[in-house]
């Protein structure tokens, strides 16, 4: 039976990965828009194309990601400098104690927050357009994909071979860090 789930939520992530990346070239005097989305009768209640998009759908996603991913924050600046800077031995302790609190109290904000996010920020994007940039769409497919993968990590969908790779991916702050850019920039355009 997991078997069967996690065999269904990799092919919706693959599927998903295969309808955003599939761009288009921006052109504003023939007013197209990214992925095919300039019929927006299939969405009754955005008929309107909104040139700011749903900037409280933005603002919500962008908050919600923020709160969702303060423990994962505080936990890598706390090991990277125990790790990397000279500190005391007992300010190396306190930073210690409060990861491992912050561990066990606040990573249900990680667990939880972040598929809530991703909904809101799919909200976001279909109450969108973007004609200058598909930055902010590769940004989102990142998004998804990271929280595809914290899910299947969570709820132990996949064998424990394929397991081990998703947490190296889903770990690395490389990636993170290459998502916070690119939404930072794709944003950053529109404005």
């Amino acid at each position: 039976m997991r078997l069967t789930i996690a065999i269904f939520l990799f092919t919706c992530i693959l599927g998903l990965g295969c309808f955003l990346s599939g761009t288009v070239t921006a052109d504003d005097r023939e007013n197209k828009k990214h992925f095919g989305r300039e019929d927006r009768n299939g969405f009754p209640a955005i008929r309107e194309c909104d040139e700011k998009g749903n900037e409280t759908a933005g603002q919500i996603a962008a908050w919600l990601l923020a709160i969702a991913n303060l423990p994962v924050t505080v936990s890598i600046f706390s090991r990277w400098s125990n790790r990397f800077t000279h500190l005391r031995p007992g300010f190396k302790k306190i930073l210690t104690d409060l990861n491992h609190f912050q561990k066990k109290h606040l990573m249900g904000l990680h667990y939880y927050l972040n598929p809530v996010a991703g909904v809101v920020v799919l909200w976001h994007w279909l109450t969108s357009c973007c004609r200058s940039t598909a930055l902010p769409e590769w940004g989102l497919l990142i998004l998804i994909i990271m929280i595809g993968m914290g899910i299947i990590m969570k709820w132990k969908l996949f064998p424990k071979p394929f397991q081990k790779s998703i947490y190296q991916i889903h770990t690395q702050p490389a990636i993170f860090i290459v998502m916070i850019l690119v939404l930072t920039i794709g944003h950053g355009v529109l404005d």
